[in-house]
């Protein structure tokens, strides 16, 4: 069975909270957005990669996706104490706040405007590539496998951080390098044979000039023996 590798995608986007209140939402996944250019790729998630896969994910959410200090709230099978909603722009999500330290930090560090950003892991199942006219690979994520965790994070950034998406960016590098390899070496081979076929006509030409030489000179001998027997 084939490995499928857990990449973490970060996205900038205000988690919102009411005054007085320990409900805390924001948006996850974006849909439709193109993530900036990184290291020679940008990637989008189309709203039909969430269809059928939430339904299916036990989502944690977390701070920095890490699990040292607990979580703040859980979605199992689309279930649970972290609500989440598909719209038509992405996935968002809310919660209410426990009573316990890494909440209470997170609601603190909110209501400072220190954080804002969120983040997703998750695997992919179906994704396609291609290279646009400006000549950087776009990734469209058209399927997730599973989604693993919506985390709080303190920096983000959506665009490549690691795994599957870096792995296959590298495969397309190499498999066009190929590709070019191989163009060129047809290339070379197809110069190469009409080179020598050239070689080849201009040789049958000469020799065909050297024929056509040899039989002048056996007509012009004959001639000239005739005459002379006369």
């Amino acid at each position: 069975m084939t490995k499928i590798d857990k990449e973490i995608r970060s996205f900038e986007v205000e988690l919102r909270k009411a005054p007085e209140s320990r409900t805390i939402e924001g948006r996850a996944i974006p849909f439709n957005i193109y993530s900036p250019n990184r290291e020679g790729f940008r990637e989008m998630v189309s709203p039909e990669a969430v269809e059928g896969v939430i339904e299916a994910s036990d989502i944690f959410l977390l701070y920095n996706h890490s699990k040292d200090n607990g979580f703040l709230a859980r979605s199992k099978k689309g279930k649970g104490t972290l609500k989440i909603d598909v719209r038509e722009d992405g996935v968002y999500f809310s919660f209410d706040a426990a009573h316990d330290n890494l909440s209470n930090y997170i609601l603190e560090r909110i209501e400072r405007g220190e954080i804002n950003e969120t983040s997703w892991a998750f695997t992919v199942r179906e994704d396609t590539w291609r290279k646009a006219d400006d000549g950087v690979y776009e990734r469209i994520i058209t399927k997730f496998d599973k989604l693993y965790d919506f985390s709080v994070v303190d920096n983000s950034y959506y665009g490549l951080e690691d795994a599957v998406g870096c792995k296959r960016y590298a495969e397309i590098q190499e498999e066009d390098r190929k590709a070019l390899e191989e163009a060129q070496k047809a290339e070379e081979e197809r110069i190469a044979q009409e080179k020598l076929e050239q070689e080849q006509r201009e040789a049958e030409e000469k020799q065909k000039q050297l024929e056509e030489y040899y039989n002048n000179l056996k007509e012009t001998y004959k001639d000239y023996m005739k005459k002379e027997e006369n």
